[in-house]
């Protein structure tokens, strides 16, 4: 910590003080040995005028005032321990001040670089290590330039904090590597002395992960809500005539066949007419699942084991692995696992999840369904939470599709309709969960939910 806490914060080396008070104590001792000497003088040329003056002829004495001597070698002497005292006291100080700030800056989740005037590194907080790994951790001295060689855009605004005094607000920029790269804002302060002189530079930087996920889901929710709106809209205009088709049919099918056989012969004309019926009937449904899916809905919060519906679903979805040459493995805590929220919406939704990463393995594959809780065993943490994670081998996706999965209308499938992991989404979001999606193109992909664990006793 030495190492960063002197250049950054002021605070000086010892050695230079301990000289420094080494010769005030000198120069003090010698100012008594001096005053003995004196005083020794002082009284011997008194004995010699007090024996010339019994023995031969009197002299003059000269009288010293010793006692005011003393009193102002006293002084001194004391200015100077209480000038030691002060300054060692201001020090304690400092380094106490300079401690706390290194502590607070070493706890900040954001990175904190600090430039000295010729672009030398002179402090990096424990964040901006970890988001700049090429900053060692006694990288004091190092000159910025050289640490950030193979990072072009954040050198510039580095190196125009430095020489220009530039204040720059947030910028974007991508750190990491190219498979794994992740957001950050950089913003750079000019650092000044007293005279307002650009004396270096204070570099900040933000990992935005956070917030851009939440930036994202907030654009979702808004189009979502537009949507809903188009939906109610569309749904109003186009169900009535729906319904008033179907029941014409209906009448219209009796009237031609009235038979009491409800399923006419396959080449009458009331076959025809059953045929259009069903047709509507599905395009109704269509319809409701439509506006079921714009519309916000209600979650029950009942008590449900999140163990047992993947349970199902591997269940539901085994004949289909094993036509495809798919394997699947479940594995599972050996205590159940409550969430609140509904069974129904749930089990569709890791449905839908797990049929998605099956049709991504069209040659054959593994498919992992696994879920564990986390945080329980945690001393700081107080919200548990169920972990649970679909991982396939298949084909991947591609990075610069992963954020738009869960847009509306946006499939990686030739014949998707854009739906599907967007009402996973929607329903993970109303159960107050999260989700998220990692991937490698050729290596398959993994979709983990976070779920908040039901509390005991509910």
């Amino acid at each position: 910590m030495d190492a960063w806490l002197s250049p950054a914060f002021g605070v000086k080396s010892a050695n230079p003080r301990r000289l420094i008070y080494g010769l005030l104590f000198a120069f003090n001792a010698l100012l008594w040995l001096l005053l003995i000497a004196f005083q020794w003088e002082v009284s011997l040329r008194a004995r010699e005028a007090h024996y010339f003056g019994q023995q031969l002829f009197p002299l003059r004495a000269q009288r010293v005032p010793m006692p005011v001597i003393y009193a102002a070698f006293t002084l001194l002497t004391l200015a100077s321990l209480g000038a030691v005292y002060r300054d060692r006291s201001n020090l304690r100080i400092r380094e106490r001040i300079g401690t706390l700030m290194f502590q607070i800056l070493e706890s900040l989740e954001i990175g904190v670089v600090v430039l000295d005037r010729a672009g030398v590194l002179t402090m990096a907080n424990e964040s901006a290590r970890r988001l700049l790994p090429e900053i060692p951790p006694a990288g004091a001295g190092l000159r910025i330039l050289k640490v950030l060689e193979n990072r072009t855009e954040l050198k510039r605004i580095a190196q125009s904090a430095v020489e220009e005094g530039n204040y720059v607000r947030e910028v974007e920029h991508n750190l990491g590597t190219s498979e794994n790269a992740f957001p950050v804002r950089v913003t750079t302060l000019p650092l000044k002395d007293r005279h307002k002189r650009v004396s270096g530079a204070l570099v900040l930087i933000h990992d935005v992960r956070e917030v851009v996920d939440m930036e994202r889901q907030l654009r979702t929710a808004e189009r979502l809500s537009a949507l809903g709106t188009l939906a109610a809209a569309l749904a109003h205009e186009i169900r009535n005539p729906l319904e008033a088709l179907s029941l014409n049919l209906e009448l219209l099918q009796r009237s031609l066949d009235p038979s009491p056989d409800p399923v006419p012969p396959p080449k009458s004309g009331a076959r025809y007419l059953q045929i259009l019926q069903d047709e509507v009937v599905r395009l109704a449904g269509t319809v409701q699942n439509f506006l079921s899916f714009a519309r916000p809905t209600s979650v029950n919060p009942g008590r449900i084991e999140v163990d047992r519906i993947l349970e199902q679903v591997a269940d539901l979805l085994e004949n289909q692995a094993r036509c495809r040459g798919i394997e699947i493995d479940v594995v599972l805590p050996t205590r159940p696992i409550p969430v609140g929220g509904s069974e129904d919406q749930l089990k569709q939704a890791f449905l839908n999840l797990t049929i998605n990463s099956i049709e991504a393995m069209p040659h054959g594959g593994r498919l992992s369904l696994r879920a564990e809780i986390a945080g329980q065993t945690s001393a700081d943490s107080q919200n548990p939470s169920v972990i649970v994670s679909i991982r396939d081998t298949g084909e991947g996706i591609p990075q610069d599709r992963i954020s738009r999965l869960f847009d509306p209308y946006y499939s990686t499938k030739p014949t998707g309709t854009g739906l599907g992991l967007t009402v996973v989404h929607r329903v993970i979001q109303e159960h107050r969960g999260r989700i998220r999606v990692d991937s490698t193109p050729g290596r398959g992909a993994t979709f983990t939910v976070e779920l908040p664990l039901l509390e005991a006793g509910r």
